[in-house]
């Protein structure tokens, strides 16, 4: 695993949820995310294990509930 994703991953619960999707749970897959640019890529993934989404842990932590 890459450090800095590792990092990034360990500010978040192991599930939450995300506006605009009221009642879901999420998780993110640390093995999914990467580093690109030297910027982090965080992958979410559903509750059930289906790939959601991606994005930088700033625009991920702006989505959560």
């Amino acid at each position: 695993m890459n450090e800095k994703v590792t990092e990034a991953r360990s500010q978040f619960p192991d599930t939450f949820g995300l506006r605009g999707f009221p009642g879901e749970r999420f998780h993110i897959n640390e093995s999914a995310s990467y580093v690109s640019g030297g910027e982090v890529l965080l992958y979410v993934f559903t509750e059930g294990g289906e790939a959601f989404s991606k994005g930088t842990p700033a625009e991920l932590r702006r989505e959560l509930v």
